[in-house]
């Protein structure tokens, strides 16, 4: 299962990918991810109108695509993903946004070869299974976040969904569940007790915080990096908790939490926190 391949701590988890540099959760920034020598990756999915899982991390289209400049979409606004089937969302460009907006000014800096930025202004949305399908053949990893599907006909089947395609895809011993929806754990939990299962939580910390997480089955534990600090990770890791706060873009801080005992920490740059680690090492 997925931590047996990482015995110890001091992981680097890509963020959507390589988002830095390439366009996030697409088949470009998985591929960014593993030439980063990321450790893993994360990626976030959730359900169309017509039942099909895409990676996809808004919950409107109008960021990452270009639907804005789609004539037959320009009344269904503000575009929710969940209002759209899979056909629908295949015809939308998914990496033209960041060619045009440079969001980490990498392209402007010349990090990334402009040979392949073609090909990543030309992405569109993938389906988890395709994404799953591409990190088996990369033997690469994966963080699944279930985005909370609350309110939409999706959430009461979704971690059945993706549970079925981590089987279908044969990579249910590579794969991490994580939600905010916590509820979601425990249903996983209940598929299948031996999937490992990571809390996502913002702002604050569950009250008893141990006994919350052995609630939900889950050995992972992934706050936001603002409310936690070195001491309050040397004391969960020592209870066996592995941590792995997001989303950790300045090096030195990744480098601290890494050192004081986090199982990985998730970034925008695994390109650049890997960097700094191998010349940490040498």
């Amino acid at each position: 299962m997925f931590f047996e391949r990482f015995p110890g701590s001091g992981y680097v988890c890509a963020h959507r990918g390589a988002r830095s540099i390439a366009p996030e959760n697409t088949m470009s920034a998985l591929q960014a991810a593993v030439d980063a020598k990321a450790d893993f990756w994360e990626l976030d999915v959730q359900k169309t109108a017509d039942g099909a899982l895409v990676v996809f991390h808004d919950d409107f289209l109008n960021r990452t695509t270009d639907i804005h400049t789609h004539t037959q979409f320009l009344d269904r606004q503000p575009w929710p993903v969940s209002h759209f089937t899979i056909e629908e969302l295949r015809q939308l460009n998914a990496g033209s946004w960041f060619l045009a907006g440079d969001p980490h000014g990498t392209i402007t800096r010349g990090e990334i070869a402009p040979e392949i930025l073609p090909q990543m202004g030309e992405e569109g949305i993938p389906t988890l299974d395709a994404v799953l399908e591409c990190s088996r053949k990369n033997a690469f990893p994966i963080n699944i976040e279930i985005k909370d599907q609350i309110a939409s006909p999706g959430d009461v089947s979704i971690v059945r969904d993706v549970y079925d395609a981590m089987q279908r895809t044969k990579t249910r011993d590579m794969v991490l569940i994580s939600s905010f929806n916590h509820e979601y754990l425990r249903i996983m939990h209940r598929i299948d007790p031996d999937v490992p299962l990571a809390a996502l939580v913002e702002e604050k910390h569950p009250d008893d915080l141990l006994s919350y997480l052995q609630s939900l089955g889950a050995c992972g534990y992934h706050p936001d990096q603002a409310i936690i600090d070195t001491e309050f990770v040397q004391t969960l890791a020592g209870q066996g908790i592995k941590v792995s706060p997001y989303t950790v873009n300045d090096m030195d801080w990744a480098c601290a939490l890494l050192e004081a005992g986090c199982f990985s920490v998730i970034t925008d740059f695994p390109q650049t926190l890997r960097r700094r680690l191998t010349a940490h090492s040498m």
